[in-house]
């Protein structure tokens, strides 16, 4: 199919696989071509656009400026495109569901057993970011699940799922410790710009320079693993950690109430019976942490 006589949907189509992979050996394996067929379909692009997309180096390739705007702008429509395409081969039982990796991992496939009792027949594929910038380069998904911070204007359309009363949890042995000792308590950072800690300090009147900050981690989930081995104490929202907190594994710290610092929504895009399915269990599974 060609666009204003000039560029093929194609050659757009061969764009976001390299931009995403980062890599036209890559692309062309996951696109079924040789990495020259979709070098060709760059420059075709790129002479079609008059830009330079990519910037090449030894082996790799990065986006231009240029080229990252043109990426966030085409990538959701080439995935609804597909997903489209692919609805039209699907059984009325599948469903896609984009979710964060630490909310996925830690929540979301271990409850999937449950959910098969409900639906038998259905068949869940999950996809998982570590930020929601992240789902842009995935494909158009039936239901999507997000974090959005309690300062963060809430999109039409995103149903509340749980709400994120958080507060520092800690393992017992550290606390224990630290009290015993009159030792102040480290932090564990996990989020971006430390914007949780901040949030949580200026709700509670703490000043954040009192918190003394130890090791930092790039995921939820491993920092949920290092407080449990007591290396420090983090903020996390309770539907992450409740099996640590129904085992004793972590405690709250004492003295300080809860504060919403966010909450998880979702957003349905499909009316299939599966997916309306998939939403009333997910709603009584966070329900069922209450």
């Amino acid at each position: 199919m060609q666009i204003g006589g000039r560029i093929s949907l194609n050659a757009i189509r061969v764009f976001t696989t390299v931009a995403r992979t980062g890599s036209l050996t890559a692309a062309g394996a996951e696109l079924g071509v040789t990495p020259g067929a979709v070098s060709h379909q760059i420059r075709k692009l790129e002479d079609g656009l008059g830009v330079s997309l990519f910037q090449r180096g030894n082996n790799s390739v990065f986006l231009t400026d240029v080229g990252e705007r043109f990426y966030q702008q085409v990538a959701p429509l080439i995935g609804l495109i597909e997903h489209s395409a692919g609805a039209l081969s699907r059984d009325e039982n599948e469903i896609t569901v984009q979710a964060s990796m630490s909310l996925a991992v830690r929540w979301l496939i271990p409850a999937l057993d449950r959910f098969r009792a409900v639906c038998p027949k259905a068949r869940v594929r999950v996809e998982t970011s570590p930020t929601p910038e992240g789902f842009a380069a995935m494909s158009i998904c039936d239901v999507s699940i997000r974090y959005f911070r309690a300062i963060e204007p809430i999109p039409e359309g995103w149903e509340l799922l749980e709400r994120d009363f958080g507060r520092p949890v800690v393992s017992p042995s550290l606390l224990a410790k630290s009290l015993e000792r009159q030792e102040t308590l480290p932090a564990l950072i996990c989020a971006a710009g430390n914007w949780d800690w901040k949030l949580w300090c200026e709700e509670t009147g703490v000043s954040l320079a009192e918190i003394s900050f130890a090791h930092q981690f790039d995921t939820d989930d491993a920092a949920f693993h290092a407080c449990v081995a007591g290396l420090g104490m983090v903020l996390a929202p309770p539907i992450l950690i409740a099996k640590e907190t129904r085992s004793g594994a972590l405690v709250a710290l004492p003295g300080y109430d809860p504060v919403e610092i966010g909450s998880y929504r979702y957003q349905r895009r499909s009316d299939s019976r599966v997916v309306r399915q998939f939403c009333s269990w997910i709603h009584a599974e966070a329900r069922n942490l209450d």
